[in-house]
């Protein structure tokens, strides 16, 4: 009897050390993530899956017949991978560049929004929704002042 109860109280030690190494790692990875977003600094569209994801983009002002881009980090913190499958904006001076690849959970991608003034002045306001592979669309509002 002794000799099953010692095996007992080893087999439950090494299951112990098992779940505090995977803890332990689990942790770790996190606190890359959030190290990273961190030193990012940018834009961040954090997608759950549980509502539509809304973004603000302020692109700042912009001279008059250029181009400028703005940095997105989208981060997928569903339970499922995420893919970026298509986007729609009511302006053609408006577009993204991006992978279709599929975005791991709790991993991030960036992507760039695009936008060219030629032909625009004043205040510039647009709206583009991304259409995701989740229930919801990431909306991103975007903004600008050309001078």
């Amino acid at each position: 009897m002794r000799r099953v109860w010692v095996k007992s109280v080893a087999a439950v030690m090494v299951l112990a050390a098992v779940v505090a190494l995977v803890l332990r790692n689990v942790d770790s990875v996190a606190e890359a993530n959030e190290q990273s977003i961190a030193e990012f600094g940018g834009i961040e569209a954090v997608y759950d899956g549980n509502a539509v994801c809304e973004v603000l983009v302020d692109m700042g002002f912009v001279s008059r017949s250029s181009t400028a881009t703005e940095t997105i980090r989208i981060t997928n913190r569903c339970t499922t991978p995420l893919v970026l499958v298509d986007y729609s904006t009511q302006c053609r001076c408006m577009w993204l560049e991006y992978s279709r690849e599929p975005i791991a959970v709790d991993d991030y991608r960036d992507i760039e929004l695009v936008f060219d003034s030629r032909g625009e002045w004043g205040s510039v306001g647009n709206y583009m929704e991304i259409t995701t592979s989740g229930e919801h669309p990431i909306v991103l509002w975007i903004g600008a002042e050309i001078e």
